[in-house]
């Protein structure tokens, strides 16, 4: 199996009992979507009883976090390697020339990490939740890594990759606390950034 997390797409033609074609009364709303889930899980155990129904997020409460947060995340963390790498590359007898050059990039990041700060505040539950969670994985992991089956490392892989987002978030938002007071005291000068949120995230 070549798919991180294996599942199945299923399509279908939705007809009604009076021959009309409409999704909204077989299909219905997100409630009656689980039930469909639910009795095709029940069908299908019958012939194979290993089979496993995944969790459901209306029992596990659970917001799930969007593929597009993973790669917002990842385009922020390119963002945080090159900031470190420029950074890196200031010394007392270059930092006026480079101010300008990091000036310019902090015009791109700082928002980005603005839109990662309000995104994860969305889904803060989530990350609270994942981190307990992820303590007590950590301590079980070397018993079950030889017991775990398939549906129950997908769920591992899924809160650890949670757990990874947090702390790439964290990593973007430490590098900010890097940049020379000259630097960020010449970016804050600006008008257009009196009111910017970069107190509030550093």
């Amino acid at each position: 199996m070549d798919e991180k997390t294996p599942h199945m797409h299923l399509c279908f033609v939705p007809i009604t009992e009076d021959g009309r074609l409409s999704a909204k009364d077989i299909v219905g709303n997100k409630k009656k979507l689980t039930w469909w889930q639910d009795e095709f899980w029940k069908h299908m155990v019958k012939k194979y009883p290993t089979l496993e129904r995944g969790e459901s997020a209306s029992l596990t409460g659970r917001d799930h976090i969007p593929p597009r947060v993973f790669k917002e995340m990842t385009r922020l963390t390119k963002q945080k390697a090159k900031l470190e790498e420029m950074l890196s590359g200031v010394n007392a007898f270059n930092a006026k020339s480079k101010t300008s050059e990091i000036t310019a990039f902090l015009d791109k990041y700082i928002p980005a990490v603005e839109k990662m700060h309000t995104t994860l505040k969305k889904y803060q539950t989530v990350f609270t939740e994942t981190a307990a969670e992820n303590e007590k994985l950590k301590k079980k992991n070397a018993q079950l890594e030889t017991s775990l089956d398939k549906a129950s490392r997908e769920s591992l892989l899924k809160k650890l990759a949670d757990a990874k987002l947090r702390q790439d978030y964290e990593d973007a938002v430490a590098v900010l606390e890097r940049i020379p007071k000259e630097v960020l005291d010449e970016y804050m000068h600006k008008p257009e950034r009196k009111e910017n949120i970069v107190d509030q995230i550093l």
